[in-house]
């Protein structure tokens, strides 16, 4: 996926990233997940503050202020109480194994430098970095580097120095609010205990399929029965056990978990038929779930996280028969995207767990959507139309970019997800061709398009435990899969399991 680069004899300098914002969630001291200890990172990259050891600077919140060197900017980025020296770090963290190493955690010289590893940028032992007071004058600003684990020398220190640590109070981003996940006639969940569940809407009724492990291997599609032909969506409750909601063009029903990581129920009525359906869950936990006919757009909500269910309701319209997506702003709020052949509109709560605005403008009508979220928090919307694939972004929390163009496979349906790292990557297909796109860095801009495959009918993404994207995409054939293998490989499509599950057309 990333270019593969030859190791060096020193470190590098990389291509920066383009921060808009650092991502500011977490409390002082307490749980921070790996995107945002990379976002934070790289907002003094780009503050510029000067190296001076007896100086400080205010983090992205402005709450506190860390020593301007190396150990203060490990300080910083993992959002500490303090702001220790090299000596001090090891009092916050544990030793790992070097290839152990993920975004977020960092090599510590005990008397001399520490630098906060970003990423794998290949299979040979090159990683990036962000590093404060590095390199050959020992004072340099902060920056985004290149090197390799094996060099003699890591930013200007000896390799045996240093120790890979991480931060004892680092959250794994699949531990955090989930996101919602994407909806369509293939689509997949996690399970509280991190595996993977996948469905495919058949002409029969509805598959189901699961890793048998974490980050594992999968088992065979068994039948659920179900709408026939449905469109799906997988959300999970507060308690931890998921939801499938089935919508045909005939009938709206759902199943659950009955219990946390158990099996499920059978199927129980939701409602009349309709075109297309999103969930996701309030910043309290309950999930909400929207569906568009040929009226407009819809909603119903649980009550109580984990309990029954309010009955539908309007939205005050709404594109009719809209393609839906949901994504969750940095504060909880829900935002709703739906776009039709001719129209895209958006509208989104006005307060956390609270009520929607009216229906605004977004741009014009398409062939499909999906939606995520940068690492500073932002969100951003890709829409496929016959031109190609666009996107617009958030530019601050509350203003959006024009429409701009991204080339790529034209009318395809899309989906989207994130590296361990907080880069967003798209995925394409078409009936030809399937295709992705990555951002370089966190709040970056995107690499050019790259073939993932061949044509389809579908495809979603989600990612396993431990950070790596896992893709599936059907064809009349089947349902397949391709993941990836480290955080800048993929393997080869295959089957789910080993069987085909059920072909869409």
């Amino acid at each position: 996926m990333l270019l593969l680069l030859m190791a060096g004899a020193a470190a590098v300098a990389a291509t920066a990233p383009t921060a808009a914002m650092a991502a500011v969630s977490s409390d002082r001291g307490g749980p921070i997940t790996r995107s945002e200890v990379i976002g934070r990172a790289q907002y003094w990259m780009d503050q510029h503050p000067p190296y001076n050891q007896q100086g400080s600077a205010p983090d992205a919140g402005g709450d506190f202020r860390y020593r301007t060197d190396c150990s203060g900017y490990v300080s910083m980025a993992w959002h500490l109480n303090a702001s220790p020296n090299t000596q001090g770090l090891p009092g916050y963290s544990h030793e790992i194994a070097r290839d152990e190493l993920r975004p977020g955690d960092i090599l510590n010289s005990f008397y001399d430098h520490t630098l906060i590893f970003h990423k794998w940028e290949d299979d040979h032992g090159g990683f990036s970095y962000y590093s404060f007071g590095g390199g050959s004058s020992g004072v340099e600003p902060p920056g985004h580097f290149r090197t390799n684990i094996n060099n003699a020398t890591i930013d200007g220190h000896p390799n045996g120095d240093y120790k890979a640590l991480r931060y004892d109070n680092i959250v794994e981003e699949s531990a955090t609010r989930p996101h919602p996940y994407a909806p369509g006639r293939v689509t997949s969940g996690r399970s509280a205990d991190g595996r993977l569940e996948a469905f495919a809407a058949g002409t029969d009724g509805v598959y189901h399929s699961w890793q048998t492990a974490v980050n594992g291997a999968w088992s065979q599609w068994r039948f659920e029965g179900g709408p026939r032909n449905a469109q799906l969506s997988v959300a999970a409750n507060a308690d931890g056990r998921l939801e499938v909601f089935a919508l045909s063009d005939t009938t709206f029903d759902h199943m659950w978990q009955t219990g946390v990581n158990g099996g499920w129920s059978t199927w129980a009525n939701f409602g009349g038929g309709g075109h297309r359906l999103a969930t996701g869950n309030n910043a309290d936990g309950r999930i909400e779930v929207f569906a568009s006919n040929t009226n407009g757009v819809f909603h119903r909500w649980q009550t109580a996280p984990s309990g029954n269910w309010a009955n539908w309701e309007g939205t005050g319209g709404g594109p009719a028969t809209s393609r839906l997506a949901l994504e969750t702003a940095p504060d909880g709020r829900l935002e709703v995207f739906a776009l039709s052949d001719t129209t895209f509109q958006h509208l989104y709560q006005t307060g956390v767990n609270g009520g929607w605005s009216a229906w605004e403008n977004f741009g014009g009508g398409g062939h499909d959507l999906t939606v995520n979220h940068n690492t500073d928090g932002r969100l951003e919307v890709f829409a496929s139309n016959a031109g190609g694939v666009f996107h617009r972004w958030q530019t601050s929390l509350s203003a959006w970019s024009g429409w701009e163009g991204v080339s790529g496979p034209v009318n395809s349906e899309l989906a989207s997800d994130r590296s361990v790292d907080g880069r967003v990557e798209v995925f394409a297909i078409n009936g030809s061709t399937a295709a992705h796109i990555w951002q370089t860095d966190p709040n970056a801009p995107y690499a050019a398009w790259e073939t993932f495959g061949g044509g389809g009918t579908e495809i979603t993404a989600g990612h396993n435990a431990d950070g790596r994207i896992e893709v599936f995409a059907t064809s009349s054939a089947g349902v397949y899969h391709r993941w990836q293998t480290g955080f800048s490989a993929w393997s080869e499509w295959g089957w789910v399991g080993t069987s085909a599950g059920p072909g869409i057309a």
